[in-house]
C-alpha cells in the first residue's frame, strides 16, 4: 500500500494520479477530505500535529510519501517541521513502513540560513537513518509558482518577480516531479539503502524568459518586474504571509540569488523534460 501525504496538495495530488493510473493501491493522508480530487480513492483523515491520528493513517502501509508543511500563516515554521518530522518518525516506526520518499528541495545539503530550504534540510536529517529504504526527491524551482502572478500579468502586463530579472536558475514541472515521485514509491531497490535524487530541468530560465514566453502564449507584451530586497517583506505581508513565513521565504529566496540553490552533486543530476512553454501553455488551457 502507497501512502501519500499532502495528498490535496500540488505535487501530492498529482501523485495520487500517477499511481492510480498505475493500478498501485494508494491511500490519501488528508486533514481535509473534502478538498481531496479523486473520491475514488482511498483516505483517511489526519492532522500532521497529532502523532496518533498520523500513525492511524500510516497503518498498514509499506510505501510512504512525507513532505514538509505548506503554511503561509505559522508563527514558527521551523519548529512545525521539528514536531512534524518527529511524528513521521515515531508513525512511520509504528506502522512499519520500508519505503520512505521524502519531497525535498535543491539546497536541502545547505547548513544555513535558507529559510524554506531549511525545513528539507530538517525532512532529510530526521528520517534518513531510519531502518528503511528512504530516497529523498530534490527538485528545483517549480515552473507552477509563476503562475500566481497570472492576474497582473493578463490585466497589466507586469510580470513580478522577487529575483534579479537576468539571474538564471534551474526550474521544472511539477507533474514531472510527481512521475519521479510515484517511480520512487514503486520501482524495486536495494533494501534500506538510502539515495537523494536532484532534479533539474531542461534548462535554465530567467525572469525575463519567464515573461517572454507568458507574452508568446498570452499574445500580448510582458515585461519581468523585480521587487526591490528592501520591498519583499511588505509584499510577502499584503500576499498574506505571516511575519515568520515572511522572513523564511525572504531567506530562501536570498539564497536562491546567493545561488546556494545549486546541486550537491551537480554531475549526477535527473533532468526532467518538459519545458516551461509546454508547462505553461497546458495550464492556460484549463
Amino acid at each position: 500500500m502507497n501512502i501519500v501525504v499532502g495528498a490535496t496538495g500540488q505535487i501530492g495530488s498529482y501523485v495520487i494520479d500517477e499511481l492510480t493510473k498505475s493500478g498501485s493501491p494508494t491511500r490519501a493522508v488528508v486533514r481535509n477530505p473534502e478538498k481531496l480530487a479523486d473520491i475514488r480513492v482511498e483516505f483517511r483523515k489526519a492532522d500532521l500535529f497529532d502523532g496518533e491520528q498520523l500513525a492511524n493513517a500510516l497503518e498498514g502501509g509499506t510505501a510512504v510519501l512525507v513532505l514538509t508543511p505548506e503554511s503561509q500563516t505559522s508563527d514558527d515554521i521551523i519548529g512545525d517541521t521539528e514536531r512534524i518530522v518527529a511524528n513521521y518518525r515515531k508513525a512511520i516506526e509504528q506502522a512499519g513502513i520500508t519505503r520512505i520518499v521524502g519531497l525535498s528541495t535543491i539546497g536541502a545539503h545547505i547548513d544555513g540560513k535558507t529559510g524554506n530550504l531549511f525545513m528539507s534540510r530538517i525532512l532529510e536529517h530526521g528520517l534518513g537513518d531510519l531502518d528503511a529504504t528512504v530516497v529523498f526527491i530534490r527538485p528545483s524551482y517549480y515552473f507552477s509558482n509563476w503562475l500566481v502572478y497570472l492576474d497582473t500579468i493578463t490585466q497589466q502586463g507586469i510580470l513580478p518577480t522577487f529575483f534579479p530579472e537576468g539571474l538564471s536558475i534551474e526550474m521544472n514541472s511539477p507533474l514531472d516531479v510527481a512521475k519521479c515521485i510515484a517511480r520512487a514509491m514503486t520501482e524495486e531497490r536495494p533494501p534500506k539503502s538510502k539515495t537523494v535524487i536532484e532534479l533539474t530541468g531542461p534548462q535554465p530560465y530567467t525572469s525575463r524568459d519567464v515573461a517572454d514566453v507568458f507574452a508568446k502564449l498570452l499574445n500580448k507584451p510582458v515585461v519581468p518586474q523585480s521587487i526591490p530586497r528592501e520591498k519583499w517583506h511588505e509584499t510577502l505581508i499584503a500576499a498574506g504571509f505571516s511575519e515568520n513565513t515572511a522572513i523564511n521565504m525572504a531567506d530562501m529566496t536570498q539564497a536562491v540569488i546567493d545561488k546556494l540553490t545549486v546541486p550537491e552533486q551537480p554531475g549526477n543530476t535527473l533532468p526532467l523534460p518538459t519545458s516551461l512553454e509546454r508547462y505553461l501553455s497546458g495550464q492556460l488551457r484549463k
